[in-house]
């Protein structure tokens, strides 16, 4: 058992995507991915964002989420090559989680970031027992708006001003998938 009782982080596959605990030699992976602007625009990754900051990310972020019952991925091809990208789930409060991700430039457009959001969720849903995980997507990052409903995520609304994002006051879509949801 680790410290938070949970046992080690498990390592999720689906079709073609494996998600699977950081490592600390992931770091620069972590690093040239978020130098990509679209990763910037639409996450809370620090700008401008440091190798300092990967190496907080895999080596104590990650773990601390874990701990605290919550789970942060790194996300593969299941058959290699070079990182996905990431994918967490918040530690769950009262039965509800809140998902997250961001894809590596070149690996976005193929579908593997909705698989490995499904396979999250799913596991969410069924391991982790929460009965909803939830996202909060900019109305206007249409990618990741894709990438929800492909995963079987409905859109639930807007809510008006939020978030504040670097300082301003931002929209957000509420998308929500269920246990009870139909699963494919």
């Amino acid at each position: 058992m680790t410290a938070s009782g949970r046992g080690t982080q498990p390592t999720l596959t689906g079709r073609r995507v494996c998600l699977r605990p950081w490592r600390t030699d992931d770091a620069d992976a972590v690093f040239a991915a978020c130098q990509d602007p679209e990763i910037q625009r639409w996450t809370q990754v620090p700008v401008p964002y440091a190798a300092e900051h990967a190496r907080e990310f895999v080596g104590a972020v990650a773990p601390r989420t874990w701990t605290d019952g919550g789970a942060l991925f790194a996300v593969e091809l299941l058959d290699g090559g070079p990182l996905v990208g990431s994918m967490g789930l918040s530690p769950p409060r009262d039965g509800v989680g809140e998902a997250g991700y961001w894809t590596a430039p070149g690996q976005r457009g193929r579908g593997l970031t909705g698989e490995a959001l499904r396979v999250l969720s799913d596991w969410a849903l069924d391991a982790v027992g929460v009965h909803r995980v939830e996202l909060l997507v900019d109305p206007a990052n249409t990618g990741s708006r894709r990438v929800a409903e492909s995963a079987g995520f409905l859109a639930e609304g807007t809510i008006r001003q939020r978030f504040r994002f670097r300082g301003q006051p931002s929209d957000l879509v509420l998308y929500a998938r269920l246990a009870v949801d139909r699963r494919s």
